[in-house]
């Protein structure tokens, strides 16, 4: 990715939708009653507290809080139930701030915190690895929770004991797209030839009706923006109103564009009660190959800061 769209702050990347959730939860019970939790406890973490400065620690007693029955896995990515290698070594790694504790998810606690209120994610992979693993945390509180798929949403759940939904939108450039075959002189359709026509302007039809249902969505997009899923022999072609944008833009210039029109999307359309975040993006650490070309993640350690930049702009070829 471009320097200036994507730096390497990838220690507390994957922290964020949890850390800004908790932050949310915590000033929403500010504002409406609730009703007594079942295991109430004292979160230490303060408001004031700069939760992304600090480090990766391992702590030989931390385990997850839920285990390889939950349900909302896919079952190639279970990674508990399939028993990948150092399973244990990887789940003993925990972020410690420097100047303030950061206790473990109380799942009890979120649910009644945001009990009567539901929260999306919209984007990629990023955002649904994210969102699978915080529902297995969350279905410790509630284990009558129940699939969720309404709304265009990939996966989800409904908590019944809280009256929560948590559930992700797939929208990978955010915007809409969609294949554009090319046709021969005699009006045969290839099967291999063509482009990718993006919208700019409209956003995928998996969450372009979510406007008045959730009360926090989680935004975010970034690794399709590449070589590597968009090949040069079947590019990425932006359209604005309609009409395809002259001269033609570069990925780059493409995203930026989609999103600036998404945002402008966000602004008009949501309501100024649901509180909006955007993601940033994780570095790539496969070796040996793509997600999809026998590619692997070897690592046991958190990356450090001077890794990661090498791994997010390898992907703009």
């Amino acid at each position: 990715m471009h320097r200036k769209l994507i730096r390497p702050l990838f220690p507390w990347l994957i922290l964020l939708p949890l850390l800004i959730l908790l932050l949310y939860s915590l000033t929403a019970s500010l504002r409406a009653p609730i009703s007594p939790s079942p295991r109430p406890k004292k979160i230490s973490a303060s408001l004031t507290c700069d939760l992304f400065k600090g480090q990766w620690n391992r702590d030989p007693n931390r385990r997850p809080i839920y285990d390889e029955t939950c349900p909302f896995h896919r079952n190639a990515w279970n990674c508990l139930r399939n028993q990948r290698d150092n399973m244990g070594s990887i789940n003993s790694w925990k972020w410690v701030p420097q100047t303030c504790d950061l206790p473990q998810i109380d799942p009890f606690r979120f649910l009644d915190l945001m009990r009567n209120r539901n929260i999306g994610f919209v984007g990629d992979s990023l955002n649904e690895n994210f969102v699978t693993s915080f529902l297995c945390s969350l279905r410790v509180a509630d284990l009558g929770a129940k699939k969720w798929k309404r709304k265009g949403a990939w996966k989800g759940a409904y908590f019944p004991n809280f009256n929560v939904t948590v559930a992700y939108h797939r929208a990978v450039l955010l915007a809409k797209y969609k294949w554009q075959p090319k046709y021969s002189a005699s009006g045969d359709q290839s099967q291999s030839e063509g482009v990718y026509r993006v919208d700019v302007d409209i956003p995928a039809d998996d969450w372009a009706n979510i406007t008045n249902f959730y009360d926090v969505l989680v935004f975010n997009t970034g690794h399709w923006w590449g070589y590597d899923k968009f090949p040069k022999e079947t590019p990425l072609v932006f359209y604005r109103a309609g009409r395809p944008i002259l001269p033609a833009l570069e990925m780059l210039d493409g995203l930026k564009l989609v999103l600036k029109h998404m945002v402008s999307h966000i602004q008009k359309e949501i309501p100024r009660k649901t509180i909006k975040f955007w993601r940033l993006q994780s570095p790539r650490h496969f070796y040996g190959g793509e997600w999809n070309q026998n590619g692997s993640c070897l690592f046991n350690e958190p990356l450090q800061e001077s890794q990661t930049f090498g791994l997010i702009q390898a992907t703009m070829g």
